[in-house]
């Protein structure tokens, strides 16, 4: 029992030492590479089993999906698809499991150490250390293998196995939980394999332990991603998915034993490709209803308002004024709540929006009013301060000045744009669906982070990332560019409704251009000042 015990704990250690492997191998070019390539959800489940491949671990993987949605760097209706490829991707390292390279373990343990320890260049090192985690995975199946034989031959040992083979529900519960402490599939069918090889599982239990691991991964990333509400979203989609999958193949007679016998092979191999061939039907199945298993999504787990907007109180103290550094000091925290405002209302329009809420969206209008008012009270407090101030200080004082105009102009678009169609959409009973509903969301998922990026500058006025957030405006620009032109290639103009809403839909699309040409400032700003107030 220790060297099963001990076996586990070495598959845990080298899968983790494996991705960190991968990691330096490859750095983070890859997962640049990947993140730019989700545009279509085929493509977005070849970029997931890419990431599954590189980054075998169910918790690294969903995590990376999590991270990538939150950042706006893929549309929500393809995350999904990410996460079924990675599912998928997680087997190749499986796969190498069921060689029987345990007979070389050694020399891989022994090649991936001079390689990791002595040699210099990163991309060496790191094929040392995929290496040496390979001989230590390896290594752990063979320990595992070797206490499984012993155990096999215990009364007490086949006492609880004749239980599984009676109540195989029992063990699917007890191997999920195991995944998920694990929080790996592959050190959970690492496990399986070993104690398929020392003669603890047959057939039918391997099945079970397959669909029990697969099970558990699912609530792995319904775990990892609990804390956001597309996070969450993602979570339940993968594993009622999986759930679908398991139904079928649980409740249909012999269906499970039936495709683990049309596996050819030995019990490793059987099992390793039980494991790809469940998560290539998971995907198979979904992904031709993504945007219907989205919407479905979005019901369960509706799109969430806040009563409060932003706070009230102002950071401008009339007693600062005195001490000049000090007021400038105020004036740019208070510029900051004005954004922070500002952008709330574009979190709110969009929630508004989505769930067609006439209310909210006349309360987002009302919010343009407090706008105007920081604008006013933050221009006049800006005036009002002595001199006293440093060059570079009296550049930024003039920064704040255009920074409020361009936000409190941002506030009107929002109010007298992009509000006033969802009203008139509300009215008329005008809905943008289609491709041009996941469109639009995007272009909108875009904005915001392009927002948050330029709160990020305004809060640190980093000049080297300058260059880069201004850059993105063209490219932002150029997506709603190509919208417009698919849009105009597919309008029917027989269609009287389909014309009001592509007059909406382009009407969207101008207000978000204009948001994104005013959100430009905070760069300029940033870039002309010569150092920090």
């Amino acid at each position: 029992m220790l060297s099963i015990l001990g076996g586990v704990g070495l598959i845990f250690f080298g899968v983790r030492f494996l991705r960190k492997g991968l990691d330096r191998l490859f750095g983070g070019h890859l997962m640049r590479w990947l993140s730019n390539a989700t545009d279509h959800p085929l493509k977005a489940l070849i970029t997931g089993l890419g990431i599954g491949t590189v980054a075998p671990s169910s918790t690294g993987a969903s995590i990376m999906t999590v991270q990538m949605l939150d950042s706006g760097q893929m549309n929500p209706a393809n995350m999904l698809a990410v996460l079924l490829g990675t599912n998928i991707g997680i087997t190749v390292a499986v796969q190498l499991l069921a060689f029987r390279l345990q007979d070389y373990a050694g020399l891989m343990i022994f090649g991936g150490m001079l390689a990791f320890q002595f040699l210099r260049r990163e991309l060496l090192r790191g094929c040392g250390q995929c290496l040496l985690a390979l001989g230590f995975v390896f290594l752990a199946i063979d320990i595992i293998g070797s206490g499984a034989m012993t155990l096999s031959a215990h009364a007490e040992v086949k006492e609880v196995l004749h239980t599984f083979s009676v109540f195989p529900w029992v063990l699917l519960i007890i191997v999920s939980i195991l995944s998920m402490l694990l929080q790996s599939s592959t050190a959970s069918i690492g496990l399986c394999i070993a104690m398929a090889t020392g003669g603890l599982l047959d057939q039918e239990l391997l099945g079970w332990w397959v669909v029990g691991t697969n099970l558990g991964v699912g609530l792995t990333s319904l775990g990892v991603g609990w804390g956001s509400l597309d996070g969450r979203r993602m979570g339940t989609a993968n594993l009622l998915a999986k759930l679908l999958v398991v139904g079928a193949l649980l409740f249909i007679p012999n269906a499970l034993t039936t495709l683990f016998h049309c596996i050819p092979g030995t019990l490793e191999r059987q099992a390793a490709m039980l494991h790809t061939n469940f998560n290539l039907l998971v995907a198979l199945v979904t992904l031709p209803f993504l945007p219907f298993v989205w919407k479905a999504m979005k019901w369960i787990y509706p799109d969430q308002t806040i009563d409060t907007f932003a706070p009230q109180e102002s950071f401008l103290n009339l007693q600062s004024l005195g001490a000049p550094p000090v007021a400038l000091a105020r004036a740019s925290r208070e510029c900051m709540r004005m954004a922070e405002h500002t952008r709330f209302m574009l979190e709110q329009f969009w929630c508004a929006y989505t769930t067609r809420d006439r209310g909210l969206a006349q309360r987002v209008q009302k919010e343009d009013d407090a706008i105007d008012t920081i604008n006013l009270a933050l221009k006049d407090y800006l005036i009002r301060i002595d001199d006293g101030l440093a060059p570079a200080e009296v550049q930024w004082q003039f920064a704040l000045h255009g920074i409020a105009s361009e936000l409190e102009a941002i506030g009107d678009v929002i109010d007298k744009n992009l509000c006033d169609i969802l009203l008139k959409q509300i009215h008329d009973n005008v809905l943008v669906d289609g491709w041009e509903a996941i469109a639009l969301e995007e272009v909108f998922q875009k904005l915001l982070t392009r927002f948050e990026v330029g709160l990020g500058l305004l809060t640190t006025r980093e000049t080297s990332a300058v260059a880069p957030f201004l850059e993105s405006k063209e490219e932002l620009n150029g997506w709603i560019l190509k919208c417009q032109q698919e849009h105009y290639a597919s309008l029917n103009l027989s269609s009287p409704i389909r014309l009001s809403a592509s007059a909406s839909f382009l009407d969207l699309l101008n207000g978000i251009r204009r948001v994104n040409a005013h959100i430009n400032v905070i760069g300029y700003a940033v870039a002309t000042r010569s150092d920090t107030p």
